[in-house]
């Protein structure tokens, strides 16, 4: 499998999980994107199947109305996924202690 259609598979997964999660139809969540009422239901059900992608835009809306960052959503595996949405749990400064804890520690190993 190539990178590029796994991206797509994982990004179609994590946009279904999340909006099941959150207990709203395609419909919903296209409406509260922005997504005009003719195109809203299908437009989201073309996202999940993965027979259309999403512009960044878009892709961003989709994010925060899901209240993901959109790089969970096209982490390219499901490892780095919950690592992004357990980062993202963290408020900003216990992110940086995060990071440059992590920082340090892999200094020190490669030394």
């Amino acid at each position: 499998m190539t990178a590029l259609p796994k991206l797509r598979s994982m990004f179609t997964k994590r946009l279904k999980e999340a909006r099941l999660a959150m207990d709203i139809s395609q419909r919903e969540l296209g409406r509260r994107i922005g997504l005009s009422e003719e195109v809203v239901s299908s437009r989201v059900t073309r996202y999940e199947l993965g027979t259309s992608e999403p512009d960044f835009a878009t892709a961003d809306r989709l994010a925060k109305e899901l209240g993901v960052p959109l790089a969970y959503l096209v982490a390219d595996n499901d490892a780095m996924a919950q690592i992004i949405l357990s980062a993202a749990s963290l408020s900003p400064s216990e992110q940086r202690k995060t990071s440059v804890r992590a920082v340090c520690r892999r200094r020190a190993q490669s030394h």
